[in-house]
């Protein structure tokens, strides 16, 4: 199984307004303790590891400078081949992204979000369409990987401008590989939770989800999460260890690890993450490790969100009506765009008992894209 690396690079430019995350506008002074605490962090709990995936996620990444990127690189082990990826608000993207494969990152996770102004200004979102635009003409023009983030939902938007402007990302030379489209969530504590007159309509987003998936079927892309699209086997790596189960560690305020069969979570304040590190202390702030049967549960309902399903014998198809699923070849369910809309109550019919751990592991092997498992 794949070893991951997250690391959580806390600061942005500004607040969006549905944003929960970990993140501070206001503590740029603290960005150069933080690489040197980050870093301290990485040796001290990586020791004897080698990572095939990195990714950088926040907050803003970018807005690190090119050589505080590097100095973290330098403290990473990893394999042969690893999959390197970093989340970029397009405002902050280096001018020369040559100079991120430089350092060794070879993907870049954009946050578009939308393609037209005013819904930007809907999402509280500061960079402008040009913005966009400029970052996506870079990376088409690069070597790295890259993806492209966007956001459904909005009030006052219009999902098939966001479709004709997806058609016409995918038309440019070199497009986007994948694709991550997002229902727009109301989180508690954000501006967006306070107006209730801008939150989605639920009915709409239904209609809305299963356009994009038809749409992007037809150009290609093919669903391999329940927000996740790409071409070919352009998948995230990393992502996908995550939905599989897979170990990681992260590192940074609020980071999460998965090692050993234990969970934790470090400490979110990024001063007092901060002050953990540089003292020696714990910068772990809690930790859990699940019971077989929960973890079971658990990786049941990941695989049930992705293209590889589940297998035959944990979920009675016999309640379940035929538009929502697929039966594969080798007796998995793998749900239909309308099935994965209702992967939470699905989930609830999951028969646990019928499954070891080992046929789990097992079963968790399968890559998104295997060949031979076609679906009919």
């Amino acid at each position: 199984m794949a070893l991951g690396l997250y690391i959580h690079v806390p600061f942005c430019s500004s607040r969006c307004d549905y944003c929960a995350f970990a993140t501070w506008d206001d503590r740029f002074e603290f960005v150069d303790q933080y690489l040197e605490y980050v870093i301290r962090e990485i040796r001290l709990r990586s020791r004897g590891m080698r990572f095939h995936t990195v990714f950088f996620g926040g907050g803003t990444p970018t807005i690190l400078r090119i050589d505080a990127l590097a100095a973290i690189m330098d403290s990473i082990e990893l394999v042969p081949d690893a999959e390197v990826s970093i989340e970029a608000n397009p405002e902050s993207l280096s001018s020369d992204v040559r100079a991120y494969e430089q350092v060794g990152i070879n993907r870049v996770s954009l946050g578009v979000q939308s393609l037209r102004q005013n819904e930007l200004g809907l999402l509280g979102r500061r960079h402008q369409v040009h913005d966009a635009t400029r970052a996506i003409a870079s990376l088409a023009n690069s070597n790295l990987r890259y993806s492209c983030d966007f956001i459904f939902g909005v009030r006052g938007g219009s999902p098939d401008l966001l479709l004709e402007d997806v058609a016409g990302l995918l038309k440019i030379q070199r497009p986007p590989e994948h694709l991550s489209i997002y229902g727009l969530t109301v989180e508690a504590g954000t501006p967006l939770a306070l107006q209730q007159e801008r939150h989605p309509d639920d009915d709409d987003d239904y209609l809305t989800y299963l356009k994009i998936d038809a749409s992007l079927k037809e150009l290609g892309f093919e669903a391999y999460e329940i927000s996740n699209f790409c071409s070919g086997n352009s998948y995230s790596r990393h992502n996908w260890n995550y939905w599989m189960q897979g170990e990681y560690l992260g590192v940074g305020p609020s980071a999460h690890s998965y090692l050993n069969g234990q969970r934790s979570w470090n400490i979110r304040d990024s001063f007092r993450w901060g002050r953990a590190v540089e003292t020696g202390a714990s910068s772990i702030a809690g930790f859990e490790e699940l019971s077989v049967a929960d973890k079971i549960f658990e990786g049941l309902t990941l695989a049930l969100r992705t293209r590889i399903g589940v297998p035959l014998n944990v979920l009675n198809v016999d309640e379940l009506p035929d538009d929502l699923y697929d039966l594969t070849l080798d007796h998995r369910i793998v749900l239909s765009a309308k099935g994965r809309l209702l992967e939470s109550q699905l989930a609830h019919r999951l028969i646990v008992q019928n499954i070891t751990a080992d046929e789990l592991m097992e079963h968790q092997s399968i890559l998104p894209f295997d060949v031979g498992a076609p679906v009919k």
